[in-house]
């Protein structure tokens, strides 16, 4: 009885020291909206799931090792609220999956992780409720596989004279059996810069694509080159943002493909701004271009207009139109959060609105 005593008393000192080394938190987003979009002379009603802000659910967590350094995680999952099936193509962690440490010399973290380029997507492509979402210009130019890559390395450094560096490396395929040699390697580095209310982004990411519709290791993989220039400024009641991306490198290409990590060569913007139009609510106004390089007809436009009212720190309700207009060969949509966007047939734009509401736990 004594020893089983002093064995209660041993862990009920040491038990809170264990708890103040490590902290593990649980968090998620909800995100379910009602969405009209109208194209080819049809108009399309859904539940839409992820439509601002991409419905998830994770898992974070610190622990102290001394000397200024921790370890740190995430596990991130994303789903679809409308049906409760697994987001990202059914991977359970497909959204973050990264162990790293954190210390005076900076981060790293090794896994699932989003490239520079998207950490600079979600700064600029603005919104109150969320960022990078319906309504966004960037949102619906953006080329999925340049935005997040498995198998990948990232590093932040500490701030210096507002100044931050990121840089990013994946490996891509490791040689998978029927693919071509270093498939969807991909690197880069994003130099920030914050001076109270005024934010600049330079960054610069190349990444291997195979040209071809098949995948082959006799045909070699070759590399596309984006660079994009970030900046935006508070000025209390309006915040404007501006983004330009360009990429080079993939003259060959005609069709984005996400499989084979094949961009073809382009450029777009987007200009943005949150207007504060009251204490809780925030209206997003989002004006973007698409070019397409050596095919005009693969243009497009992005215009949109959307509220977001918050109704607490964690649940907010949001409400948008938007038009997207397309050149002859150009199929984009009112792309939301995560997820597809209502189809458009090439030539074709879309006009669309939607309701919505936001949940944060």
């Amino acid at each position: 009885m004594k020893t089983r005593s002093m064995a209660a008393l041993a862990a009920a000192i040491l038990s809170p020291v264990a708890m103040a080394q490590s902290n593990v938190t649980v968090y998620g987003v909800l995100d379910l909206a009602v969405e009209s979009g109208r194209t080819s002379g049809a108009t399309t009603t859904r539940i839409d799931s992820s439509a601002v802000a991409p419905v998830r659910l994770g898992f974070q967590g610190t622990e102290d090792l001394g000397g200024g350094t921790q370890a740190i995680f995430r596990l991130e999952s994303g789903f679809n609220a409308d049906t409760g099936t697994l987001a990202n193509g059914g991977a359970l962690f497909g959204r973050e999956a990264w162990a790293g440490l954190k210390g005076d010399l900076g981060q790293v973290q090794v896994g699932v992780n989003y490239t520079p380029l998207f950490l600079s997507y979600v700064t600029y492509s603005m919104g109150e409720l969320n960022t990078l979402g319906w309504g966004n210009a960037t949102n619906n130019f953006v080329f999925v596989p340049a935005a997040r890559t498995s198998n990948s390395i990232r590093y932040t450094s500490p701030s210096y004279q507002g100044f931050t560096l990121r840089a990013f490396y994946g490996v891509g395929n490791e040689n998978a059996d029927g693919q071509p040699h270093g498939l969807g390697q991909t690197s880069g580095a994003a130099l920030i810069y914050r001076n109270g209310k005024l934010s600049v982004d330079l960054d610069y990411m190349q990444q291997n694509y195979a040209a071809g519709s098949t995948l082959s290791p006799l045909v070699p993989a070759q590399t596309g080159r984006y660079y994009l220039f970030g900046a935006s400024y508070d000025f209390g009641l309006v915040k404007p943002a501006f983004l330009y991306q360009a990429h080079r490198g993939s003259a060959d290409i005609t069709a984005a493909n996400n499989t084979s990590f094949a961009n073809p060569d382009n450029h777009f913007f987007e200009l943005d701004a949150l207007v504060r139009v009251s204490t809780n609510g925030t209206l997003l106004l989002s004006y973007g271009q698409y070019s397409k390089s050596r095919n005009s007809a693969g243009n497009a436009k992005s215009y949109a207009v959307r509220h977001d009212y918050s109704l607490s720190k964690r649940t907010g309700l949001y409400a948008g139109v938007t038009r997207v207009k397309n050149g002859s060969a150009a199929s984009f949509t009112a792309a939301p959060a995560a997820g597809p966007g209502i189809p458009v047939a090439p030539g074709q734009g879309i006009n669309s609105a939607i309701v919505g509401i936001i949940h944060r736990f």
